[in-house]
């Protein structure tokens, strides 16, 4: 009778062992699953919130670009120091409202817009200083128009060619 017990509580203890072990491979296996869902998951709303920082790094520099600025601020500005300071400040402002977008982006395309967004200050620093500051907006404007006109506006053209170029190597 000994032995039918012990046997009993063998075959007990074997099924135990062997159910816990199936059972263990069935979670691990279904926590895996659930693991590659969530990944695959989270890598599309990634690529998506990356898509969108992409574009409204591109709209921040169409929105800096000197006649984008000249368009929106000119009938607001009355002299040429007027004008000056107004298209530095929506620089800054339009600047600040998309700092976060540097959470999303490559620190090469960050720091890319970053020195895009200092180069067009640059450039309208240097024009303003050719100017009197007293003077009509107008002359301040005719001289950014007329600086586009000679060079074109390669700084943004670049910028937003190289966010797209990232922008499609994550699709």
């Amino acid at each position: 009778m000994d032995n039918n017990i012990l046997v009993i509580i063998a075959f007990c203890v074997l099924t135990a062992a062997s159910s816990y072990m199936i059972l263990n491979r069935i979670l691990l296996s279904d926590e895996r699953r659930r693991n590659v869902e969530l990944l695959k998951s989270s890598k599309s709303i990634t690529v998506t919130v990356r898509l969108q920082a992409y574009e409204r790094l591109i709209l921040f520099l169409e929105r800096i670009s000197p006649e984008v600025l000249l368009l929106k601020l000119k009938n607001q500005a009355q002299t040429n120091s007027d004008l000056h300071l107004a298209i530095l400040k929506q620089i800054r402002f339009e600047y600040e409202h998309n700092l976060s977008q540097q959470l999303y982006v490559s620190n090469d395309t960050w720091a890319l817009v970053k020195e895009t967004k200092e180069k067009i200050a640059m450039l309208v620093n240097d024009l303003a200083k050719e100017t009197n500051p007293v003077y009509s907006s107008i002359e301040l404007a005719n001289r950014i128009i007329n600086k586009l006109a000679e060079e074109g506006n390669p700084l943004i053209s670049e910028a937003i060619k190289k966010i797209k170029d990232e922008a499609h190597a994550i699709m």
